[in-house]
């Protein structure tokens, strides 16, 4: 009996010694947490780093929407690859990660106050929100379908120099529409704007109006992605200057196979 009740008499101390040394860590503790020293003092969770807005080189996978007319369709193309494949399949080799479509939303022969309108549609919107990158060609058909007496290029019609330059104004607040819808659909995709080229600069009484309208049009389109931030306007003009018959399509306005080679290489330099 003597020796149970010493047994008894030992736990009972061993564990009112274990409740006072818990009581004293857990009275510490809150005078330290109360009243901490320097240096003691938790620092504030501070929030992750976020990418920075069209930060693709961070992005493991990469996503394209493609928005135009018939140069983002491929149109002149054999291979019916086009600038957007190519571009697709150089950027995934370049930045060694997958690369995919989200949708090639083009359409031959629209112009930039069309797509304004379609930039509503549930599809586009979709599209371009689900984009890490847009490329986009518009504006050739709003210049180059002017012609002297009504209808277009692709009609048969004649193009007329002056109307085209008369032209310039009313289309370039078309395309700074375009590119303000793209925006506000998706506030961080790289919009990636393909300039225009002159078709006609072998033709001696189309080179310097032209060419003059067309560089007008290009400097616009590149002030409007300098105010963006996250816009770039990839030029194609020297790439059709002087060897037209080589890089253009029978159609005498479209790129070829090469003439979109061309392109997609200098867009894929762009993004690297």
């Amino acid at each position: 009996m003597r020796s149970s009740s010493w047994l008894w008499k030992v736990v009972g101390l061993t564990s009112l010694v274990c409740l006072l040394v818990m009581l004293l860590g857990f009275g510490w503790a809150l005078k330290d947490t109360w009243m901490p020293k320097e240096g003691l003092a938790l620092p504030e969770a501070s929030a992750p780093e976020k990418a920075s807005a069209g930060d693709i080189s961070s992005k493991k996978e990469l996503y394209v929407t493609a928005l135009g007319d018939s140069l983002t369709k491929g149109t002149g193309d054999s291979t019916g690859e086009g600038y957007v494949s190519r571009a697709i399949d150089g950027l995934s080799k370049r930045m060694d990660k997958p690369v995919y479509l989200v949708n090639n939303m083009a359409i031959s022969g629209l112009r930039a106050d069309q797509l304004v309108a379609k930039l509503d549609e549930k599809g586009f919107v979709n599209a371009i929100a689900k984009a890490d990158i847009v490329l986009l060609t518009i504006g050739g058909n709003d210049l180059f379908q002017v012609a002297q007496n009504g209808g277009s290029l692709v009609e048969g019609g004649d193009l007329s120099p002056e109307a085209m330059k008369e032209r310039l104004p009313e289309v370039e607040t078309r395309l700074k529409e375009v590119l303000a819808k793209i925006r506000k659909t998706n506030p961080n995709a790289r919009i990636v704007y393909v300039g225009l080229y002159n078709a006609f600069f072998d033709l001696q009484d189309m080179r310097e109006t032209v060419s003059d309208t067309v560089a007008e049009w290009n400097a616009f389109a590149y002030r409007l992605a300098l105010a963006d931030g996250n816009a770039k306007v990839i030029p194609t003009y020297d790439l059709f200057e002087f060897d037209l018959k080589k890089y253009l399509s029978s159609d005498h306005f479209h790129p070829n196979a090469q003439g979109y080679e061309r392109i997609s290489d200098r867009i894929v330099e762009a993004l690297q």
